[in-house]
């Protein structure tokens, strides 16, 4: 497969790498984040530590972060091989939801949901759980301190934003259980 990488961020080395172990199967293109227009690409390869991801990516660009924090897409260090699978859909593919810490940002495929500060912190105990996670857990996420009704409020307003991406994941609501997020698409 040959497909063009779009590198966005400030670290030299990232872009050379990629472009060294690539062995042809793709391009390597680098741009500073300022200088980012909406280019298209077959993957937006964004450096979270250079810049939060903008509001406008084309359509039909596969976007995934790379940075030192815990919610890029490739966490450096990483492995070549892990970034392969971004590019590669036969290997695997970036996540169909991305969550940055960066703006509080909910991205899938091109569109873009701005979370507040508590639906951030509902949505990545949701994304992070196995299974259902408890009411009194949820209650107590970011070290607050809701009550039911008041999460039940938060909860309800989440899903009102995550109903405006593609292929929505679902906020399931089990009796005795909790929440469970459900991934769709």
């Amino acid at each position: 497969m040959r497909g063009k990488v779009l590198y966005v961020g400030r670290d030299p080395i990232l872009p050379a790498f990629l472009s060294a172990y690539g062995t042809g199967s793709f391009s390597v293109f680098a741009l500073a984040p300022e200088k980012y227009r909406g280019e298209a690409a077959d993957l937006l390869l964004w450096d979270l530590d250079a810049a939060p991801l903008p509001n406008a990516i084309p359509a039909g660009t596969r976007v995934a972060t790379v940075g030192y924090g815990s919610d890029a897409d490739l966490a450096r260090p990483f492995l070549f091989s892990e970034f392969e699978a971004l590019l590669d859909p036969e290997r695997g593919s970036p996540p169909s939801t991305v969550l940055s810490s960066a703006g509080r940002d909910l991205f899938s495929g091109n569109a873009r949901v701005r979370l507040s500060p508590l639906e951030y912190d509902l949505f990545a105990a949701l994304s992070a759980a196995e299974g259902a996670v408890p009411t009194e857990l949820l209650c107590g996420v970011g070290g607050r301190r809701l009550s039911p009704h008041a999460l039940g409020v938060a909860l309800s307003s989440l899903r009102k934003k995550l109903d405006r991406l593609p292929a929505p994941p679902e906020i399931k609501a089990e009796r005795r259980e909790g929440y469970r997020l459900i991934r769709r698409g």
